[in-house]
């Protein structure tokens, strides 16, 4: 029965191998052609393009899922833009996949900004308030969904009229988070993002008339605008029209809270802006005038209205009427425009009852499509279901076949068996000597490997501040790389290194260096007098020419100083507390270590700058080959670290390893694998 398993697990498993990279790129394909449709804003294309791949297995079913409830949210079809993201949700909420959690972040988001904008703010917070916590739970609070989220939190509760410490925290927090992403990223597109939300914050409390909160939050919104405005990437048009957008806003909050000199002042920098020209900035500045009473002017920017709608595409759906005309009817009356404001009348007479009509048989046919998708949903989990049961259906008949095979050719061989047991007899007595003595060598190199890694420490310094971690892979049973640490009084003395060649003789030339290092390090000599030691010991009698290669640091945890000493070695790389990552400027990389007697190594020191981390690695890392015989590379290794600058260095050199062995891609690793990570926060 083993041997049966074995032999259908192993036809699957090939069946499944030959086919994974042909769909990966059809996978790749997909996302490529429903990229393009998104960029073109070509919403049915979406659904269409979803639909075909979804069967295939191109797109998982939580990412499907996403894409139509976007492509349905943007076609103005709720219902089932919600119907598709809570069957989303529904799909990946239990799992931890990092795709999964990635998709859940983003329908999530999706939906909680659909029920606030659609003003179900109770929807809005029992979707948000568990995706918010179960993110942070995984650690994936620094995203720009959960950031969003917060502030639909904030807002929505603010709506229900909660208490103010509560609502204050949540949007706080979603503050703090921008504020940090552009500590980390201070580029224009993070003060863009952050613009976005607090904008959003500013507009519900104004909708609420709680100016005192508007004018705090704009405040905010115009220090964020001043910052954007001095980033090398920022788009001058974007700046001009966001900062009307504040003025006007300000105008409105500020007249709300009885300021009307200054609320004049700030419309009147509005009216300077090439914003307030077009017909969206003429409708937006309405809202002051209404609130300051200026009736004239505010009828004077609603005459932008059917141009402003004619831009927008728009109709008169029920909700344009009350939202736009309905308040260009007033205006008009209030100013004392009667011939205007009855031509207003007739208009939302002419369109109110064709709206009315539309919105209902909108209504009608997006829940007769709702109706019928959740019974094609249901039919094919059914079909799902059948064919799983299929599948097991064939599987077991599969099993029972190639069960009736074995024992048929078992009979049949044990015959055969049988004849052959005598001559293998002879050979097996023959190989018997040989094969012990292949096990005793095998088993010498397991302990002489136990033995090596023994060398290395895998415990590491517990000190206020220090974040250290290491990590080494042998390319063979033994190997030549090293590294090691020790700590005296307020110095702390690491190193890595480099023997030349692999196996045994790398293993033993590897523990001469180990212990020289340790040695030296005791006795409180610097970097370059430890090399120059080292070089005079290990030059002696050196008869197979072998080196290592070695980067020797001090770091002097009172006063933050590193000196350091490069025998032949890769230069470590650096970062920042702002999380940009280049390689250390070595002036003076000397000779490996082991290969001329007398020679005087020549250290350096530099100032080791408050959060940075330093990474000192082997060549394993940077010439690491795929099965195209291409190498990892020193780009690479940049790239990885600055995309990942928050993590820890013990996570940091965990996600270099994952993904050499990804970019390895199954081939055998060339060389040992070593890496030491340092930072110290003082």
């Amino acid at each position: 029965m083993t041997l049966v398993g074995t032999i259908a697990v192993t036809l699957f498993l090939s069946g499944c191998g030959g086919d994974s990279k042909e769909q990966e790129r059809q996978r790749r394909e997909a996302e490529d052609m429903v990229y393009k449709a998104y960029l073109d804003k070509d919403y049915p294309r979406i659904i269409e393009l979803v639909d075909s791949f979804k069967p295939l297995g191109s797109f998982s079913e939580g990412k499907a899922y996403y894409w139509l409830g976007y492509a349905y949210d943007r076609l103005m079809q709720k219902r089932m833009a919600e119907l598709y993201w809570k069957t989303g949700i529904a799909a990946v909420e239990n799992s931890t996949d990092d795709e999964d959690v990635r998709v859940y972040a983003g329908i999530t988001n999706r939906l909680t900004g659909l029920f606030t904008t659609w003003t179900e703010y109770e929807a809005a917070l029992k979707v948000a308030i568990p995706a918010t916590e179960r993110l942070k739970s995984l650690g994936r609070d620094t995203t720009s969904e959960y950031t969003n989220m917060l502030i639909y939190i904030g807002c929505a509760q603010s709506r229900f009229g909660l208490k103010e410490d509560k609502n204050n925290k949540s949007l706080e927090e979603a503050y703090s988070a921008h504020l940090d992403n552009i500590r980390r990223h201070p580029h224009a597109i993070s003060y863009r993002d952050a613009i976005v939300g607090v904008i959003n914050i500013c507009y519900n409390f104004l909708e609420m008339a709680d100016y005192e909160k508007a004018e705090l939050w704009l405040g905010r919104m115009g220090q964020l605008i001043d910052g954007y405005e001095k980033q090398a990437d920022a788009r001058s048009d974007y700046a001009e029209k966001q900062r009307a957008r504040y003025n006007i806003y300000l105008a409105r909050a500020l007249e709300g809270l009885g300021r009307r000199d200054e609320a004049a002042e700030a419309y009147r920098l509005f009216c300077q802006s090439e914003f307030f020209k077009t017909a969206e900035g003429k409708i937006l500045a309405s809202d002051y005038l209404r609130l300051a009473g200026r009736w004239q002017d505010a009828a004077d920017n609603f005459s932008n209205l059917n141009t402003l709608m004619e831009e927008q595409n728009v109709g008169y759906s029920l909700e344009n009427i009350q939202k736009m005309l309905l308040k260009k009817f007033d205006v008009n009356r209030r100013a004392g425009r009667m011939d205007s404001a009855n031509a207003v009348s007739m208009e939302i007479i002419e369109h109110l009852d064709s709206a009315i009509t539309q919105a209902r048989r909108a209504d009608a046919i997006e829940q007769e499509a709702v109706h019928k998708k959740e019974l094609e949903m249901t039919a094919e989990n059914e079909r799902n279901v059948r064919n799983r049961h299929i599948g097991r259906i064939i599987g077991m008949t599969t099993v029972i076949v190639f069960l009736l095979i074995y024992i048929i050719v078992r009979h049949r061989m044990g015959v055969r068996l049988k004849k052959a047991h005598n001559a293998l007899q002879t050979a097996y007595d023959q190989l018997e000597e040989t094969t012990t003595a292949k096990e005793r060598m095998e088993s010498e190199l397991r302990i002489a490997r136990d033995i090596q890694m023994s060398m290395v420490p895998s415990v590491f310094p517990e000190i206020d501040g220090l974040d250290m971690y290491a990590s080494m892979t042998p390319a063979r049973e033994v190997g030549g790389d090293l590294y090691n640490f020790l700590r005296k009084g307020d110095k702390l003395y690491f190193c890595i290194g480099d023997v030349s060649g692999k196996g045994v003789p790398a293993s033993l030339f590897m523990t001469l260096a180990t212990h020289g290092f340790l040695s030296l390090a005791s006795t409180g000599r610097k970097p370059a007098e430890i090399a120059t030691r080292m070089n005079a010991e290990l030059s002696i009698n050196n008869e197979m020419g072998m080196f290592v290669t070695m980067f020797i640091c001090m770091y002097d945890l009172k006063q933050g100083r590193l000196e350091y000493c490069n025998a032949g070695h890769n230069p470590p790389i650096i970062g920042n507390a702002e999380g940009q990552y280049t390689f250390l400027d070595v002036k003076e990389t000397n000779a490996p270590i082991g290969l001329w007697p007398d020679l005087e190594y020549v250290g350096e020191e530099m100032n080791l700058p408050s959060n940075s981390m330093m990474l000192l690695y082997t060549d394993g890392l940077n010439e690491a080959e795929n099965r195209q015989q291409e190498q990892y590379g020193e780009d690479r290794i940049i790239q990885l670290m600055t995309s990942h600058a928050s993590l820890s260095t013990r996570d940091m050199i965990e996600a270099l390893k994952a993904d050499t062995d990804q970019f390895r891609d199954g081939a055998e690793q060339n060389d040992d694998l070593t890496m030491l990570a340092f930072s110290f926060t003082s």
